[in-house]
């Protein structure tokens, strides 16, 4: 089924100096949370869109067999998507905490299998607390000293059971239920120290001891209930997962890829450093590490600058008559509300920017109506935000 085939679609031309271009609103794919494979979910990432999305285009777009690359691949929606729908992923991302969450996902191994490395595992040896970094704000010394022993272990042990502990281990970090590792604290943002002095402090409790090992396997198993282990594992070796810049894909064959499917930064929006600290943390990934290589501007000159020479690298990579989506949103922008497809929309019409690399097919705009993640950032639906996806669709020429 079509775009166009939908009910309660609504279409509007765009004038560009190119031509006119469609603009399709509407519900392309459901508003419910957790409709896809529980794998999915085994990681809450800021600012990540729903499996949904790039299900949509990977089912309407390509065939069984291409190629669905991402290079901004987050926590690898569209590389785990293309997994379970016959195509071959590629992911990509500037952090190398993404390569950490995308890897397992396209090579799972069994709850049996997790459960018998963590009995394997001692997490109970003495550690330097003096030598390591104050979390005593988020966690018991106990749970403390168990998460520093599975880290350490980690740094040495990586196979597929051992990354797959890892993964599951970085979404217990912090959170709001006893299921989490920490106290009381957002699940989808790591906050700063002072934030979590606070919040113990309303809430008039200290960190209690949280054993890490159940709660690993518990969340394995939620993971991991939709099955499909044994058919993603016969193909994970096919994927390609890279880390570096957008711009500059060099692992990336020429010509390789059928479709992107993708969701840059959105200028300023989002601070993917600060809001995944306590992850880089685990991982042992340092702000050095991560130093000018991830791009949040509130410049739109620049921000542009780097989408297009991100178009350029996708130029290169992508077949002849290849597809790029690209998901954007509104954002506020010197006291105005920027729709971001339209910005995008100009710059494949620019003699400036990519005017003979891409043209333009169609635009996506997502109505939707937000759950409780947005309402924790009080949004209103339509109002304030980033309230919808907006995905241009663009063909390489």
């Amino acid at each position: 089924m079509t775009a166009l085939e939908l009910a309660t679609v609504e279409t509007e031309l765009l004038s560009t100096p190119a031509g006119g271009i469609q603009r399709h609103i509407g519900e392309f794919w459901t508003a419910k949370q957790r409709q896809m494979h529980s794998l999915h979910y085994s990681n809450s990432y800021r600012a990540s869109f729903k499996p949904e999305l790039p299900n949509f285009f990977i089912q309407n777009f390509t065939n069984k067999g291409d190629v669905v690359a991402d290079p901004f691949g987050g926590r690898g929606t569209t590389l785990l998507q293309a997994a379970l729908t016959g195509r071959i992923g590629i992911s990509n991302d500037a952090n190398p905490l993404s390569e950490r969450l995308a890897y397992p996902k396209v090579n799972p191994v069994t709850v049996q299998e997790i459960e018998r490395r963590l009995c394997e595992l001692d997490l109970s040896a003495d550690i330097d607390f003096d030598a390591e970094e104050d979390m005593s704000m988020f966690y018991h010394a106990d749970t403390f000293k168990e998460l520093i022993n599975l880290r350490n272990y980690l740094k040495n042990n990586r196979d597929d059971v051992d990354r797959f502990i890892e993964m599951t281990a970085i979404s217990r970090l912090h959170g709001h239920s006893n299921g989490f590792f920490s106290a009381y604290s957002f699940p989808q943002i790591s906050i700063p120290k002072s934030n979590q002095e606070k919040i113990n402090q309303s809430r008039g409790v200290e960190p209690d001891y949280r054993e890490i090992k159940s709660r690993i396997l518990r969340k394995a198993k939620v993971s991991l209930k939709s099955g499909k282990i044994a058919e993603l594992r016969k193909t994970g070796k096919q994927h390609l997962i890279t880390t570096g810049d957008s711009r500059d894909l060099k692992d990336w064959k020429s010509e390789s890829v059928d479709m992107v499917v993708t969701s840059p930064p959105f200028l300023s929006q989002v601070d993917y450093v600060q809001d995944n600290w306590i992850e880089n943390w685990f991982c042992g990934i340092t702000k050095d590490d991560l130093k000018d290589k991830i791009v949040q501007t509130p410049d739109l000159n620049i921000w542009k600058e780097f989408i297009s020479d991100t178009l350029t690298e996708l130029h290169r990579v992508l077949k002849k008559g290849g597809l790029v989506a690209m998901e954007v949103g509104e954002v506020k922008y010197q006291n105005m509300i920027l729709n971001l497809d339209e910005i995008l929309l100009s710059l494949t019409c620019s003699r400036q920017y990519n005017m003979k690399h891409f043209r333009t097919r169609e635009i996506y705009v997502q109505s939707q109506n937000f759950t409780k993640l947005a309402n924790c950032f009080n949004v209103a639906n339509n109002k304030k935000g980033t309230n919808t996806n907006r995905i241009v669709l663009m063909e390489k020429i």
